[in-house]
């Protein structure tokens, strides 16, 4: 009988082998760095740049894919994917550096990318955000007759009230308001109307909790601003500030937080036939870089920005199974990531159920977000998802 084992050891646990071996500790940190294998993808390049990246990506031991035609200069522009550990990748940058044709720009970002990809905390009232360290619950309320889950079942004052009480005993972090349905080919309602359903709503939940953090689920201004006086915390506009182009002053204007979600046009139109240009991941993390930057410029701090790639949000069947399984990539943008799949169609086609029956399903796709690095996930069934989730969390980070 053989004395030898082979086996694969998961990148989560290198640190630990490492150590067991009986490395020299002092000299861990370093090491680590080359088991570490990262993959980064750079794009729109001009042949040149591509060129010679790929050329010090190869004469370090590391790998880059180019378009076939790159070498003959018959294509414009090219993607490049990288293939390196993270010692290789920082020698990569350091000749980048020093490269023409604007390398040195690309040398930064990827030095950037290298860094820490965790948020900076974020503190809402008494509660400190620290993104990483646990995932972060957002239940639903919505204050609306036509939800596609819930419509009609906490519509009054008193029943969405009882509701809130629920969901902070059952563990909630964030509570999200609604008096808009976002359902797919849903009416725009009026300001007025919104305002009517959410106002007393949070002005009632602040009379006996003055410390659960409240979001206020609008795309219109006005609505948020009146929210935020009336003591919500967060602006969550599913439009990404594409409706209503007086929320990112807003936004700056109140110093909130705010949620930026993709969204492939208004609820009336988004699932008429959507399509991309190429693949889903790429648009929506190009649009959210946009969005993000544009924010930034209209004066909102990065610290206060939340990004949610919207799924269901004007997306197909596979779209969304896309953007779900790829969904650790969106962390490279430097913000938090929040995903609502709770309900939504994509169980559904996997499932024939009706909604109010798709909370396992739910439970399962929304541990398997939390495992990949989704920091905030949108919840009707909060009890569920907390107990759920508390266990994740104790094998993931060793904490309840």
């Amino acid at each position: 009988m053989s004395n030898y084992f082979v086996r694969k050891i998961s990148s989560e646990s290198i640190e630990t082998v490492i150590k067991d071996i009986g490395f020299d500790r002092n000299y861990i940190k370093n090491a680590l760095k080359k088991y570490d294998f990262k993959l980064y993808k750079v794009c729109n390049l001009s042949c040149p740049q591509a060129s010679i990246i790929k050329q010090l990506a190869l004469s370090i031991g590391a790998d880059a894919a180019v378009h076939r035609e790159v070498i003959t200069c018959k294509t414009e522009k090219t993607d490049i994917l990288i293939g390196s550990t993270v010692s290789q990748l920082e020698v990569l940058c350091l000749k980048l550096k020093y490269q023409p044709f604007g390398l040195s720009k690309i040398s930064e970002l990827l030095i950037s990318r290298l860094k820490s990809d965790i948020p900076m905390p974020l503190r809402i009232r008494d509660t400190e955000f620290i993104w990483g360290e646990k995932p972060y619950i957002m239940g639903v309320l919505n204050v609306t007759p036509d939800s596609f889950s819930d419509g009609g079942k906490y519509f009054t004052v008193e029943k969405a009230v009882e509701h809130t009480r629920e969901m902070i005993k059952a563990g909630v972090d964030i509570i999200d308001i609604g008096g808009e349905s976002t359902r797919p080919f849903s009416k725009e309602v009026n300001p007025e109307i919104e305002l009517e359903r959410v106002i007393p709503v949070i002005k009632k939940i602040r009379e006996f909790d003055s410390l659960i953090p409240l979001s206020i689920d609008t795309r219109h201004a006005e609505v948020a601003r009146e929210a935020v006086n009336a003591g919500a915390d967060i602006i969550n506009d599913v439009s990404g500030f594409s409706w209503d182009v007086k929320m990112p002053g807003i936004a700056a204007e109140t110093g909130v937080p705010v949620v930026i979600t993709h969204s492939c046009g208004p609820p009336e139109t988004m699932q008429e036939n959507p399509v991309y240009e190429g693949n889903v991941v790429d648009s929506v993390y190009k649009d959210l870089a946009e969005k993000t930057q544009f924010a930034v410029n209209n004066g909102v701090k990065p610290e206060n920005i939340i990004i949610d790639p919207g799924i269901g949000f004007g997306k197909t069947f596979e779209h969304n199974l896309e953007l779900i399984k790829r969904i650790e990539e969106f962390r490279s943008l430097g913000y938090p990531v929040l995903v609502g799949v709770s309900r939504k169609s994509v169980i559904s086609k996997i499932l024939d159920v009706p909604a109010q029956e798709r909370e396992d399903a739910n439970i399962a796709l929304n541990s398997y977000l939390v495992s990949k690095g989704v920091n905030i996930i949108r919840v009707h069934n909060v009890e569920k998802h907390y107990k759920a989730l508390k266990v994740l969390n104790k094998i993931i980070n060793g904490k309840f």
